[in-house]
């Protein structure tokens, strides 16, 4: 872990303490009714393991191309009961590049980006309550794509878009409600999320023509996101 994504880390987990304590006229958090549930989450991804490898290729470290990404992070489903919530998620990360390793990007004539893109359903159970939070385990499982795209501009202008798809099997969340109204409500949360890349594309423009290399990926490999953020909810 960079010192940058150590100082990342300390300040969430400063600010998710002070969210928690600092809401002193909040309501007692309850189980809750039954009925539709949306929230919307953030924070800062961590990134872990390997990309996976096709024929002839290498398996490159995910952390290599992107340290981290901010996701934008939104879930809705429905409340079955007071305590097991069903429902899907949709999230965008906006991936922090690795200048340390990409070489190219940093130089003035180079623009480099990378983002990653989740779509997927999962399950929410509520555990018995402590003091005024209500915490909660989540799972999920879904799909993934994530891109690094380097455009550079010396000698005119060449742009590489690689992008990774595959299945995400495991997205395993903890969390805590914190009731701020009947409606609204608080919760600082941890997920821990395993992937596999199945395939990967790679196209280069260079003026007006783009050339396309789609592989499979034979050599599979785990990687993970470890997400610290806050999840603001419209409960029943």
């Amino acid at each position: 872990m960079t010192p940058r994504m150590r100082r990342t880390s300390g300040i969430l987990a400063t600010l998710l303490v002070a969210a928690t304590a600092a809401a002193g006229p909040a309501l007692a958090a309850d189980g809750g009714a039954p009925g539709p549930e949306i929230g919307a989450r953030t924070g800062y991804g961590f990134s872990a393991g390997h990309l996976g490898a096709p024929a002839n290729g290498n398996d490159n470290n995910l952390g290599d191309y992107v340290g981290g990404q901010w996701p934008i992070w939104i879930d809705a489903g429905y409340r079955v009961t007071g305590d097991l919530y069903l429902g899907g998620y949709l999230q965008y990360g906006v991936g922090f590049v690795n200048d340390d390793q990409q070489n190219a990007c940093r130089n003035a004539n180079v623009s480099c980006s990378a983002s990653d893109f989740r779509i997927g359903i999962m399950a929410r159970y509520r555990l018995p309550q402590v003091w005024q939070l209500s915490p909660w385990a989540g799972y999920g499982f879904g799909y993934e794509w994530g891109s690094f795209s380097l455009d550079q501009t010396v000698l005119g202008n060449t742009s590489t878009d690689s992008g990774w798809s595959g299945f995400e099997l495991a997205n395993l969340q903890l969390g805590a409600d914190y009731q701020l109204s009947p409606r609204f409500a608080l919760a600082p949360f941890v997920s821990v999320s395993f992937g596999e890349f199945r395939t990967t594309s790679t196209s280069t423009t260079n003026g007006t023509t783009t050339t396309t290399n789609d592989q499979d990926l034979v050599r599979r490999s785990f990687h993970e996101w470890i997400l610290i953020g806050v999840r603001v909810a419209f409960t029943p």
